[in-house]
């Protein structure tokens, strides 16, 4: 007698993006960071995801590749991620946009404030997505 495979249950993101202002302790210097995670587990291995970063003026785009395979020895499960460190920015309003291999595009605006309480505000996030963006003041 076969037993049925048990798929897990659908995710309603297939990735998630964190948006936040962070201080480097080496260059002494802020950065915001965007850092990118897949909401699936691998059990083999810790991927590392492909982005390739494209920055003009106010624009922003992430370009998702897809994924490589961890450098090292020991293999151990979890999500990929990816972090991607902007140093030069300017307090101003930024168009992001996000692409994944051809197939799902999502765009939002970020705002860099002087505000200590909030410096980043997002805006303009869609609501159907295959990404879910937070912000670091977000709950």
């Amino acid at each position: 007698m076969r037993t049925k495979k048990v798929k897990p249950p659908l995710k309603k993101y297939e990735y998630t993006l964190s948006v936040s202002k962070e201080y480097d302790e080496v260059s002494k210097r802020d950065y915001i960071s965007f850092r990118f995670r897949t909401t699936k587990e691998f059990l083999t291995f810790r991927y590392v995801l492909k982005i390739e970063v494209i920055t003009e003026e106010k624009n922003l785009c992430f370009n998702m590749l897809g994924f490589s395979a961890p450098v090292g020895d020991l293999s151990s499960s979890g999500t990929a991620g990816y972090e991607y460190r902007m140093f030069d920015y300017k307090v101003a309003e930024y168009n992001i946009l996000i692409d994944k291999k051809d197939s799902d595009k999502s765009r939002f605006r970020m705002i860099v404030q002087r505000s200590k309480s909030q410096p980043i505000k997002l805006s303009h996030i869609p609501k159907k997505s295959f990404i879910e963006i937070s912000g670091e003041n977000d709950s």
